[in-house]
């Protein structure tokens, strides 16, 4: 079994070597045979890892009794935590295979050997504990000292005494000018964070990668606790993703107690707030503010990018965006957004449709096995082992103690000699099955989360398929192999919706006739009674060629930018519309409009374009 990160493999020690100092190690075993198909390689994986593609064939080879003995170059090739180690040394011992190292001289096949691993894999893990508590004091340290603990510096920042005891952040003036130039353009421009990306790029101002700049990263970059609060906090407990800070059981960091470090500012406290603030209305589309995306990378658009998910903060919605539409991209792109819970109902019919349907899901095999290694009823056993195992120990360390005490001529040295190797081996019994208990509780997780398709097919049958959530849909959607593609010519759109359509639709509530001269006067005393100030028209076009627009638009369900010329600009029409809903006056002035005449229902152009829904189940024909 051959294992090599790619940091290894930089460093040369390479597939090629363990390769050859195995089989040389085999061949000198009398009675050992490899051939050829025994071989199991991971290239690029890492040794905290468990499911691990090259380890997961060799298991299924175990099962088959293909193999008696497993050699590795190192043990460390198993795996460089605990946890990875020894799930599958047991993994491996409940199909009675073994273990030998080629460096190590380390064979489990004999007496000897178990017990020697069972060392070995102490010591390791001891000293790699060792290594972790200096190396998180050392940066606990530094954090307390106002140092930095490493890492790449925040936007606008730069290391001083770089790799040295002692360094710091301090301001990088050449991105300081970058950071003060888009806080300009989004505190007085008045510009979004996306037009913000796009001039920092068109003036060559480009972000230490030398791309383009995105809106995300934009945000990314203006919204850090370095720009906003001077300050940088080390073991944040609020830090979400993969860097996050590991808690413990209460929520507090796990290696050492929170520090904030307090940085240069950039922006003064009144310039970060209004930042703040001007950063928030503009309504940036962010993953972080959103809900889960089931379809993110399903659907494919016709400029050849995917589409991902994102969100509207102003306006509360979330779509879908071709992800070749704009993120710096150089693709001319006319894919719409599409509004994400409409798009996901329709997927997710036509999902539980597949699902119910008996000619595709008779005889469906598990598509999602348990992939943990090992066998979850066997680890209980060896878990219940151990915690005798660890009881016998104390016991006999507690009835040692009191015999060794009563023995009054012991020398002193004696005594305490033999009092540390009981105490040693209480610890170590404590320690094997502390490890035991945890690879169970991996493997009791792996279990529950293994819902396989047969599961899935009982529970669209029976209706609880319906109404899921995002995220449960999600689950779901990970199990099947889910295309979809939008068809024919589709106009552009911004993704987000209407709110004054969605009221009509979801109130039921019919759009007026246009409304004539003789009816608008009294729609101007009703304007009286809700606006303190007189109503009137910027430019030359009047507020009842504006509001007889709106209607237009609501009635027919054209795009706002083909609204008829003769109503005048209809990005004018359009504000008016938002601001009479926001103060609410709009429903009022419906209602009214409704009672003196002709009414039709709300129309609106599909936000879903005409798609095509590939529905799949890996070892299975795919339905469209």
């Amino acid at each position: 079994m051959l294992r090599v990160s790619t940091r290894e493999q930089a460093q040369g020690y390479g597939l090629d070597l363990q390769e050859r100092a195995g089989r040389v190690y085999v061949s000198g075993r009398p009675g050992w045979v490899l051939s050829p198909e025994m071989i199991f390689k991971d290239v690029g994986v890492s040794g905290a890892v468990i499911e691990r593609p090259a380890m997961l064939r060799l298991e299924e080879a175990a099962r088959q009794g293909l193999i008696d003995v497993i050699v590795v170059h190192k043990f460390d090739r198993i795996g460089r935590t605990g946890t990875a180690f020894w799930t599958w040394i047991w993994a491996m011992e409940d199909l009675g295979v073994g273990f030998a190292s080629v460096t190590q001289d380390i064979d489990t096949t004999t007496d000897l050997g178990r017990r020697q691993l069972k060392f070995h894999a102490l010591m390791a893990e001891a000293e790699r504990n060792l290594i972790r508590e200096r190396t998180q004091s050392g940066r606990q340290r530094a954090a307390l000292e106002g140092g930095w603990v490493g890492g790449p510096p925040p936007w606008g920042y730069a290391i001083e005494k770089t790799g040295r005891r002692g360094s710091r952040l301090v301001v990088a003036e050449a991105e300081a000018r970058v950071v003060l130039k888009a806080v300009s353009l989004i505190v007085d421009e008045k510009k979004s964070v996306s037009e913000t990306a796009r001039e920092l790029t068109a003036h060559g101002y480009l972000p230490r990668s030398g791309r383009p700049w995105t809106a995300s990263n934009v945000h990314r970059r203006l919204t850090s606790s370095a720009l906003l609060e001077g300050k940088v906090v080390f073991r944040d407990p609020a830090r979400k993703g993969g860097k996050a800070t590991r808690l413990d059981d209460e929520g507090a960091p796990l290696r050492g107690c929170s520090v904030t470090i307090p940085v240069p500012r950039i922006l003064s406290e009144e310039r970060a707030t209004a930042l703040a603030k001007a950063i928030k209305e503009t309504g940036h589309s962010s993953r972080a503010a959103a809900e889960h995306y089931p379809l993110t990378g399903r659907i494919l658009g016709r400029c050849g990018h995917g589409y991902v998910g994102n969100y509207h903060n102003s306006q509360g919605a979330r779509y879908y965006r071709c992800g070749g539409g704009n993120n710096g991209k150089e693709t001319n792109c006319a894919d719409p957004c599409l509004t994400a819970g409409d798009v996901e109902a329709a997927v997710w019919n036509e999902v539980i449709g597949f699902l119910s349907d008996p000619e595709w899901s008779g005889g469906l095999p598990e598509n999602k096995p348990n992939v943990y290694p090992g066998d979850m009823r066997k680890q209980r056993e060896r878990v219940t082992a151990f915690e005798n195992r660890l009881r016998e120990k104390e016991a006999v360390a507690a009835r040692a103690a009191d015999e060794l005490a009563g023995i009054r001529d012991l020398d002193r040295t004696v005594r305490e000699a033999a009092l540390r190797q009981l105490a040693e081996d209480v610890r170590d019994a404590a320690a094997q099955l502390a490890r035991g208990r945890e690879v169970l509780a991996e493997q009791e997780k792996a279990d529950r989360a293994a819902v396989t398709v047969s599961d899935l097919v009982l529970m669209a049958r029976s209706g609880q398929l319906q109404g899921l959530a995002a995220d449960r849909m999600s689950e779901v959607i990970d199990l099947l192999d889910i295309r979809v593609r939008p068809l024919g010519e589709v106009r552009k759109r911004s993704g987000v919706a209407c709110k004054v359509t969605e009221w009509h639709v979801r109130t039921e509530t019919p759009v007026p006739a246009e409304v004539t001269e003789s009816v608008w006067p009294a729609v101007e005393e009703l304007m009286a009674t809700h606006f303190r100030c007189r109503q009137f028209a910027r430019g030359a076009v009047d507020v009842r060629t504006q509001v007889n627009g709106i209607l237009h638009r609501l009635r027919t369900g054209c795009l706002w930018r083909e609204l008829p010329t003769r109503y005048g600009p209809w990005t004018l029409a359009k504000d008016r519309q938002n601001t009479w809903f926001k103060k609410g006056f709009w429903p009022v002035l419906v209602h009214h409009l409704n009672l003196l005449g002709d009414s039709a229902p709300v129309q609106r152009e599909p936000l879903v374009p005409p798609f095509e829904v590939i529905v799949g189940i890996t070892g299975r024909p795919s339905r469209t």
